[in-house]
C-alpha cells in the first residue's frame, strides 16, 4: 500500500514522479505511493486527494508578481489548517488565500497583520 503520508506536488512534478504525461493517470498513480496529496496548479488552484475523494480548490484571483515561496506557503498553510482540526477543504482553500496573497507580492513572507487577516476569514 501506499508508503508515504502527506504529498504535495505541483503539476509538473506530479507527472515527471509518476512518468505520466497527464494529470488524470499521474493522480492515479499517485495513490499507490501516497495515501494523501495536495497537487497546486497556479492559477488553476489545487487538487488534494483526502483518502476518498479528489477535492477541486478554487484559486483566488490575484496578479501575480513574484512565486518565490508560493508552493512553500501552500504547504505551510495547508498543514497549519489541519493540524488545527479543518478539514481538507477548508484547509485547502486557507492555503489557496495565503498563496495567493505570497505571489501578489515580492519576497516569500507575509506580513503578521496579512496572516491574521487570512485566518480571520477562514475562521468568521
Amino acid at each position: 500500500g501506499a508508503s508515504v503520508d502527506l504529498l504535495f506536488a505541483n503539476e509538473e512534478e506530479a507527472m515527471l514522479f509518476t512518468g505520466k504525461d497527464n494529470l488524470k493517470q499521474a493522480r492515479e498513480e499517485l495513490k499507490k505511493v501516497a495515501k494523501h496529496f495536495v497537487i497546486t496548479q497556479g492559477k488553476n488552484g489545487a487538487m488534494i486527494y483526502d483518502g476518498d475523494t479528489f477535492i477541486d480548490i478554487e484559486p483566488y484571483a490575484t496578479t501575480a508578481i513574484d512565486s518565490n515561496g508560493a508552493g512553500d506557503m501552500f504547504a505551510g498553510a495547508f498543514m497549519y489548517g489541519i493540524t488545527n482540526g479543518h478539514s481538507y477543504a477548508s484547509s485547502g482553500k486557507l492555503a489557496s488565500m495565503a498563496s495567493s496573497k505570497i505571489v501578489s507580492q515580492f519576497g516569500p513572507r507575509l506580513q503578521w497583520h496579512e496572516a491574521k487577516d487570512i485566518l480571520a476569514k477562514l475562521n468568521p
